[in-house]
């Protein structure tokens, strides 16, 4: 089904879409869908597409539509809402809204976030939140003729932060109430710390540092040396035990003091993923201490925190300078030494312009030098609480030199909160900023290469979803890229190939073994072709695969092209042995006669029948090579055809007179149906009788005794040049819909089997084809299937012209042998459809003193075996109506005890007729022309009735 192009917006855009489709707009304003305009077409279109919920607003009555993802907004409203007027869609909150909707009819855009309002969506008023914005839609010139609205509820939002808020709020309250109460916690796996702003003064650690989360030696280390082992032990037994964490220690000041802190916490774990937590409170205690030891903590904490600050800074794994108020630097440690080479003092802020710093790529000042007050340290020092910032800098005594380092400063301030000070930690991040420079231009040339290859490139996680394919799948397919990845790929997959593919993929997934497979899958034009998908595994370094990169190749070419040269071969094969069977059955009775002729008793009417028979099998021969070099020249060019003006009756005639015999040998009906109407045809008169005889003795053939045969010619006038259409039909075996459109192809035939005795060699209609061909006509043929019978028409242009003739044909007789048996010889039945092959071997056993019956038919041979059981049965297989394989199982039933043995002879000798011969009974196995010498040793090894000397 096709969509017409002015509903092209309404495809494939969600149940919106089709309910835009399917609704009458006959009555509306608007009128049909086709008329509306290009604006509103290209607009509604763009709503229908977005993800985010989205109405359009539409001319002076501001006609309703949105899309899918709008529809939980409208709530009840959705029932009836598309197309009606927005103020009736919406009657509850017109009076705010409408004033901007006016001025977005002036040009103006508006975007409200968090906006609070009162809607009756289901049945009752309801307090919700929105982020939306309103766009104006111009038309073709410019005026604006709709509203494009984006609408997104953040009312669950709203109120989370609501609750979130309420809980802090409460907290905070609670520890304020509670005394000087920091917390913390630690994360066991990681050991990371966050504690709030109580405990980060407790430490002396900036707040947002503390906040955002550092490592927990950060604190621990500030812990007074004489309690620190102490206290990580503390620490220690409460985590591996998980039992209540409770002690006291100092933290060393700058100013000299200690602080004295009580700790108490515990281990909980996570309720959503059972991450253990390290978490509990310290209070301020220093009140208490301070009453007990005065006087040694005074005069102990300004050189502990001297000599404490010093370490920590060089043990610092970050550079660290200190400025004073004015910007003078005070301190800088080892780290910062190996950052920034040999930092020149600086006095101030000023002095800062000798920093040699740019702003790296993606910044908005990308490339340009930082100035001395754009230095996150400068920032503090102006007032900022925090200040940081990714910068590339040329150390100093490295020119040329470039790093990029990652700068946090903070400010100092005293207890009026004037600032005195600042720090900053300085951390040379250039191997990450490289690395991840190289990981993006590694996957970069990787989907470039990806693209470029003509293979379907995808790749999968260890669960084996799919996370990347190239732009070839979508070129292959015809399915967009978001549809395929994931699981969506199994779609596409040919359903019978589906379960082996998911099997040997989970396989795969399971053993981290390679995956191999050829299957079918679906393709633009609508057809499923043939693909070889391969993938790896990328492996850690246990062995353990975290990744798989496969390709699709296409190889429904190559594949098809092998089952068709695959066709052809095992079409060869069967012509072959189809050509050997027919060249033996002549061969057989040639053989016969000429030893018979070899004997000196034979008297003068053996030695005129012997050759008779050789004459007769010999044109018989003559027959099929003529029927091979017929073929080789007519598909080479090299016949030419005598053409005359011949009557179509006249060729009819007489093909009838020559297949006449075949079809009285088989009891076949001839009907024939031509009109009075005298059809002339220009051609060559045998050829053409060689066409519908050739014809008629194929429906002979295969054709069952008893059997129809219709032969009919009628004057077909089409539009074009006047013809003559000659049809044959019978009620045979038909043939199967895959041979169908090969039949007429050289070394076609419909599977071989052992009954059809007169099969021939599958030239005949490779010939008719071509024959017809040089006429300027055509044959077709056409069957209902297997057991249906076929029909075959030949149509020829006809002339205008004077009567013709045709030769008529001739018929044979048939004829079986009987000798009595002589005193000391076997009682032989020979079984053979081809009279002259059966007598002649009838003849040579008869005049070695056997008594030998023949039959030409399966039903004749029954009987003469009932009438008189023979020692030795010598069936031909390919017999008419009942095959040799069948007639031998048949005698194996009716024997009764009798014994008899049974030899095969036969013109198929390839190895599975010998195997299905061993499986019907057969003793022997002979291919015709037989050898006599070692059919009379197996028959010499017979006991009178029938049994096999072993």
């Amino acid at each position: 089904m096709t969509t017409e192009p002015k509903l092209a917006f309404l495809a494939n855009d969600g149940a919106t879409g089709a309910l835009v489709h399917a609704h009458d707009w006959s009555s509306h304003p608007l009128g049909p869908v086709p008329g509306w305009p290009a604006a509103l077409r290209t607009s509604l279109g763009i709503v229908l597409g977005s993800s985010f919920p989205t109405f359009l607003a539409w001319g002076p009555e501001l006609a309703m539509f949105y899309n899918d993802a709008y529809v939980p907004v409208l709530g009840n409203k959705a029932a009836g809402a598309l197309g009606r007027p927005l103020p009736e869609v919406w009657p509850e909150v017109w009076e705010l809204v409408s004033p901007y909707l006016r001025r977005v009819f002036a040009g103006e855009s508006f975007f409200f976030e968090n906006f609070a309002t009162t809607v009756e969506r289901h049945g009752f008023p309801e307090q919700a939140w929105f982020t939306f914005s309103y766009s104006p839609v111009r038309d073709e010139d410019g005026a604006v003729c709709g509203v494009l609205g984006t609408v997104i509820e953040v009312t669950d939002k709203v109120h989370a932060l609501a609750r979130h808020k309420e809980a802090e709020e409460r907290l905070a309250l609670s520890l304020e109430a509670s005394g000087n109460i920091g917390t913390w916690a630690v994360d066991i796996g990681t050991g990371t710390t966050i504690v709030d702003e109580r405990f980060a003064r407790l430490f002396q650690v900036e707040a947002a540092l503390a906040r955002e989360g550092t490592e927990l030696a950060r604190f621990t280390d500030m812990i007074h040396p004489d309690d620190r082992a102490r206290v990580l032990a503390a620490i220690d037994q409460a985590i591996r035990a998980e039992t209540l964490y409770d002690t006291e220690y100092r933290i060393p000041q700058r100013s000299g003091e200690d602080v004295w802190v009580n700790a108490r916490g515990k281990v909980f774990a996570g309720a959503a993923n059972g991450a253990r937590r390290f978490a509990g409170i310290a209070i301020d205690i220093t009140g208490r201490k301070r009453a007990e030891q005065a006087r040694i903590a005074s005069e102990r904490r300004a050189d502990e925190s001297a000599r404490r600050l010093d370490v920590l800074l060089d043990a610092a794994p970050v550079g660290i300078v200190y400025v004073d108020a004015d910007g003078q630097l005070l301190v800088r440690n080892a780290h910062n030494r190996q950052i920034w080479g040999d930092h020149p003092a600086a006095a101030s802020v000023a002095d800062y312009a000798d920093w040699k710093g740019w702003w790296p790529a993606g910044s908005p000042l990308a490339g340009q030098r930082v100035a001395a007050g754009e230095w996150p340290i400068s920032q503090v020092l102006g007032g900022q609480d925090s200040a940081g910032g990714v910068f590339e800098i040329e150390p100093f005594g490295a020119p040329g030199a470039r790093k990029t380092v990652l700068v946090q400063a903070a400010a100092i301030r005293n207890a009026a909160g004037d600032v005195v000070g600042g720090v900053a930690a300085n951390m040379d991040i250039t191997a990450k900023v490289e690395a991840e420079r190289a990981m993006q231009d590694s996957e970069a040339k990787f989907r470039l290469i990806a693209n470029v290859i003509p293979q379907m490139v995808w790749s999968a996680d260890a669960g084996g979803l799919n996370d990347y394919i190239n732009a070839r799948w979508t070129e292959f397919t015809g399915v967009p890229e978001e549809r395929l990845v994931g699981r969506g790929w199994a779609d596409i997959v040919h359903p019978d190939d589906l379960p082996a593919l998911l099997a040997r993929w989970g396989h795969s997934l399971a053993t981290g073994s390679q995956f191999d497979m050829e299957h079918r899958l679906i393709h633009r034009s609508g057809e499923y072709r043939w693909v070889l998908n391969r993938a790896l595994p990328s492996v850690d370094a246990a062995g353990k695969a975290t990744r798989w990169m496969g390709t699709l190749t296409d190889i429904h070419d190559k594949k098809t092209g092998e089952d068709e040269l695959r066709a052809q071969a095992r079409r060869k094969d069967e012509f072959l042995a189809m050509l050997a069977h027919e060249l033996r059955n002549p061969l057989a009775p040639i053989s016969n006669a000429a030893q018979l002729l070899a004997m000196k008793s034979l008297d003068p009417q053996r030695v005129r029948q012997s050759s008779e028979v050789i004459i007769r099998q010999v044109r018989h021969m003559t027959s099929l090579v003529d029927d091979l070099l017929d073929v080789s020249r007519v598909k080479r060019g090299l016949v030419e055809l005598e053409r005359e003006r011949v009557d179509i009756k006249a060729v009819v005639a007489s093909a009838v007179e020559q297949a006449r015999p075949l079809i009285e040998a088989r009891g076949h009906a001839l009907d024939l149906h031509i009109g009075s109407h005298r059809s002339w045809v220009c051609g060559d008169r045998i050829r053409l009788v060689q066409v519908v005889a050739n014809l008629l003795n194929n429906a002979a053939k295969y054709t069952a005794q008893g059997g129809t045969i219709a032969l009919s010619v009628e004057q077909s006038d089409g539009p074009g040049q006047a013809a003559v259409a000659i049809a044959v039909r019978d009620n045979g075996i038909g043939i199967d819909g895959a041979i169908l459109p090969h039949v007429f192809e050289l070394f076609t035939q419909a599977e071989r089997t052992p009954d059809r005795s007169q099969g021939g060699l599958g030239l005949g209609l490779a010939l008719v084809q071509s024959l017809v061909q040089l006429h300027g006509g055509r044959v077709e043929a056409h069957s209902e299937g297997l057991g249906k019978g076929s029909t075959f028409t030949v149509t020829l242009p006809t002339v205008d012209g004077a009567p013709a003739t045709a030769p008529a044909g001739h018929a044979a007789a048939d004829h079986a042998a009987t000798q009595v048996p002589p005193h000391g010889g076997k009682r032989i039945l020979i079984v053979d459809d081809n009279v002259d092959a059966a007598q002649s071997l009838a003849d040579i056993l008869g005049s070695l003193g056997h008594a030998v019956d023949t039959a030409h038919d399966p039903h004749a041979a029954l009987a003469l075996a009932e009438a008189g059981w023979p020692d030795v049965f010598i069936l031909d297989i390919g017999l008419p109506d009942i095959d040799g394989y069948a007639l031998a199982r048949r005698l194996h039933e009716r024997a009764g005890g009798r014994q008899a043995a049974y030899l095969a002879l036969t013109g198929y000798g390839q190895a599975h007729d010998r195997v299905l011969a061993r499986s019907a009974g057969f003793d022997h196995h002979f291919v015709k022309p037989v050898d006599l010498g070692a059919l009379m040793e197996v028959i010499d090894t017979v006991h009178s009735r029938g049994a096999v000397h072993t």
